[in-house]
């Protein structure tokens, strides 16, 4: 055969064979997309019926057909984050972001879950990389706003509620926000002319009376805050916050009846709100309701097993109702979440002396006085827990330090039971 032939019809092959050696890769990449769309489409179904746990075995099965592919991360970061699982929905909203660090919507979709996990500056973080990616999207400066007010960043939130204001966006909804700003600064009297810029527009505004009542809360005017609270439910009785803010300002007013009255309806439309719950167990124990009180911490406690304010007052409860087991129980495991708080170990301390418990009470109060020296009350109530085993010179050091300390108290226990 000639050379010249030859060697053309080993270039000819060898063109022929790269050809088919790059579509293998490129048909199996367009066979492991076709799939994991397939599996994607099944995971949304799934997504919709509710069943969790089935769509996101479902998403992982396409992300195993396709790495490359952001949109099954997306999806399985949306089911973990229904679920609660927060730090693997971060994790998949991580990697889908890697994959495609140009989309708006996977920003904003991070930052929204860090101010759930209360990373606001983390939040604030991706929502800037959003409106770089999409300058004019006015909802993202709106949750931008939200952010800013959670890191007391007032200045800067005020910056961009006028930015909106100026570009017409929720004209009225802006007003009510900025003077809500104006309140967090406490500068009541800003706060009260953005609130009656909105009544003059919109008598009818639910929100604005809403917040001239938290302005009287702060003034101590809780008469005229149960009015201003009355018309924004008035106007919209399905308001669960004004019912509750209406409940605070009864409280005040020691009208212990229309504050449970105010929380029972607030519970009543919105059934998931543990700070109704909570306060409202709170007014329960003040008026001498301890049982009532303990079915509220209870309820709190079976949903939230490390809600602290809750665990705290329930060891309380517990401790008046004369329970000493589920009191120190409770204190152990406040322990357990804070061990570094000398007021946790003074509680503790308190359960085991109430309950004759005298030696295992100091051992509590001492690791108080180590965390906070100067803890007055801890130092007071180890000198009764030496005094009465009978370590007069011990308990009498414990009270003269704890007079030292300021403890009023102390000086009264010092008189009766010291020598002096």
């Amino acid at each position: 055969m000639n050379a010249k032939i030859l060697t053309k019809a080993i270039v000819r092959y060898s063109i022929l064979l790269l050809i088919f050696i790059s579509i293998i890769p490129l048909s199996a990449q367009i066979s492991n997309r076709t799939e994991a769309l397939n599996l994607m489409h099944r995971g949304n179904l799934q997504l919709q019926l509710g069943q969790w746990n089935e769509a996101i075995f479902t998403y992982t099965n396409a992300i195993q057909s396709d790495p490359s592919f952001a949109d099954p991360y997306m999806k399985r970061a949306i089911v973990y984050k229904l679920l609660g699982r927060y730090s693997e929905s971060e994790r998949d909203y991580s990697k889908a972001l890697s994959i495609n660090p140009f989309s708006e919507y996977l920003y904003d979709s991070r930052a929204k879950l860090k101010m759930i996990s209360m990373d606001y500056k983390g939040a604030l973080y991706d929502i800037n990389k959003a409106l770089q990616l999409n300058p004019e999207n006015q909802k993202l400066r709106e949750f931008r706003i939200e952010d800013y007010i959670a890191l007391q960043d007032y200045e800067k939130a005020l910056n961009d509620i006028d930015t909106l204001i100026m570009m017409g966006y929720d004209i009225e909804n802006e007003y009510l926000k900025k003077a809500y700003v104006y309140f967090l600064q406490k500068d009541f009297s800003e706060s009260k002319s953005m609130i009656d810029s909105v009544l003059l527009n919109n008598p009818r505004s639910d929100k604005a009376y809403d917040l001239k009542g938290l302005i009287d809360l702060q003034k101590t005017a809780y008469s005229s805050a149960v009015e201003n609270f009355t018309k924004a439910i008035d106007i919209n009785p399905e308001f669960e916050i004004a019912y509750f803010n209406r409940a605070v300002a009864y409280r005040y007013l020691n009208n212990t009846k229309n504050a449970i009255d105010d929380l029972n309806a607030a519970m009543n439309i919105c059934k998931d709100f543990d700070h109704v719950l909570f306060t409202r167990a709170l007014i329960k124990k003040e008026s001498g309701d301890l049982k009532g009180s303990l079915k509220d911490y209870n309820q709190i406690l079976f949903k939230n097993k490390s809600h602290f304010d809750a665990l705290y007052n329930r060891a309380i409860s517990y401790k008046f109702l004369g329970n000493y087991t589920d009191a120190l129980r409770d204190a152990e495991r406040i322990l357990e979440l804070q061990p570094n708080n000398p007021m946790h170990w003074n509680l503790k301390g308190n359960i085991e002396l109430l309950f004759g418990e005298y030696q295992r009470a100091i051992d509590s109060y001492s690791e108080a006085i180590m965390l906070e020296p100067s803890y007055s009350d801890a130092l007071y109530n180890r000198g009764l827990a030496n005094l009465m085993l009978y370590r007069e010179s011990r308990g009498c050091d414990d009270l003269e330090e704890s007079i030292f300390h300021g403890s009023e108290a102390a000086k009264k226990a010092q008189q009766l039971y010291c020598n002096q």
